[in-house]
């Protein structure tokens, strides 16, 4: 039987492609998780759940910083290397960037090479590698742009490099955009800086957003995400990059999708008592001052826009992402929709807290 490595396994990615490979497929699969100590690998076990007690699920603790971090796989069985281990925080300083998203990423890249029966790479990477350009970004290689926005999309764009060197393995890579929900349910179970964002919003505590009006945004949903990935990686072609997201001429711009958020929260009878204003637009140095100037009072407002600061440059960056797959593999539910569903989802739960169901992250 074959067998599927998934690195980073135990993040939100990471697990719902190996629930969705169990699924499709009758191949084993090694779990790679980092786990530095016996709580860590206790508390990874835990997060696992099902997957860890599957009798097709190996978990493998250890650390991409080793120089032999899976030695205990015996590669010959080994068809399929999944890297999903990184640092995604937004606001990562570049030190840590560096040693997990571009290091991580070759020291993978040359553990794959060594595998001799190895039929593909995958390697979900960001759609912000793209970094602060505008205009169209295609599925091809990017030059590296003028800027980014932070460490992270600037690792990004450098593990793109790493497998564009890479001209002897059977690598693909997905641009993914801001997951946004679960699927068309609207249902949230990892949270980041778009529903950190919102809760802002729902709240009333920011009076202004960072951005221009007609710069488009791009989401996708987990399950759209998982079944490009894992339909690409059986059928697709080697040395393939994927945009995975909504497409720039489905995409909304801000404007419309703070005009729609404010629609669904409307439907929430709390929010509609308190008679919350729509935010204005604001320029980047005002959003900056803004920010530093909450930063040094602290408090839970503070580190919500901690977390919304390191990728607000990207608001004033309007780019016309090309997808290929939208059609057959992408999420055919309207983003409009997918954003009434997931604010819906959002005030019903209070972002997860009334269920335990959402997983806080950057």
């Amino acid at each position: 039987m074959s067998l599927i490595v998934i690195t980073g396994a135990d993040g939100h990615l990471g697990q719902a492609l190996a629930t969705d490979l169990l699924d499709r497929t009758e191949s084993r699969l090694a779990l790679f998780c980092r786990g530095d100590d016996e709580p860590a690998r206790a508390r990874k076990l835990t997060r696992l759940g099902r997957l860890a007690g599957n009798p097709r699920c190996q978990v493998i603790f250890g650390d991409l910083d080793s120089l032999e971090p899976m030695a205990e796989l015996a590669r010959e069985d080994i068809r399929y290397v999944v890297h999903c281990a990184a640092a995604t925080d937004f606001g990562v300083v570049r030190e840590l960037a560096q040693r997990v998203n571009v290091d991580g990423t070759q020291r993978v890249v040359d553990f794959a090479r060594a595998c001799p029966n190895l039929e593909r790479f995958v390697f979900p990477g960001s759609l912000y590698a793209a970094g602060l350009r505008e205009g169209s970004v295609s599925e091809e290689f990017l030059e590296e742009p003028a800027e980014f926005a932070n460490h992270y999309e600037w690792s990004k764009w450098e593990a793109e490099r790493i497998l564009q060197a890479a001209d002897d393995l059977p690598w693909q890579i997905y641009r993914v955009g801001t997951i946004l929900c679960d699927d068309i349910s609207g249902r949230v179970s990892q949270f980041n800086v778009i529903h950190n964002t919102l809760s802002l919003l729902y709240y009333g505590l920011l009076s202004v957003v960072p951005g221009a009006a007609d710069t488009r945004v791009y989401i996708t949903t987990t399950d759209s995400t998982v079944a490009t990935i894992v339909q690409q990686m059986h059928d697709g072609e080697d040395r393939r990059i994927l945009n995975v997201t909504n497409p720039g001429d489905l995409s909304l711009s801000l404007r419309d999708l703070l005009d729609r958020v404010y629609d669904a929260f409307m439907r929430d009878e709390r929010f509609a008592k308190h008679g919350v204003l729509k935010p204005l637009f604001c320029d980047w140095e005002s959003f900056e001052t803004l920010a530093q100037s909450i930063d040094s009072f602290g408090g839970a407002m503070a580190q919500s826009l901690k977390s919304i600061f390191p990728f607000a440059r990207q608001l004033f960056s309007d780019k016309d992402v090309q997808v290929s797959t939208q059609d057959v593999y992408g999420s055919t539910a309207d983003v409009g929709d997918l954003i009434d569903a997931t604010c819906d989802y959002l005030t019903a739960t209070r972002w997860g807290r009334e269920t335990g169901e959402g997983r806080q992250c950057a």
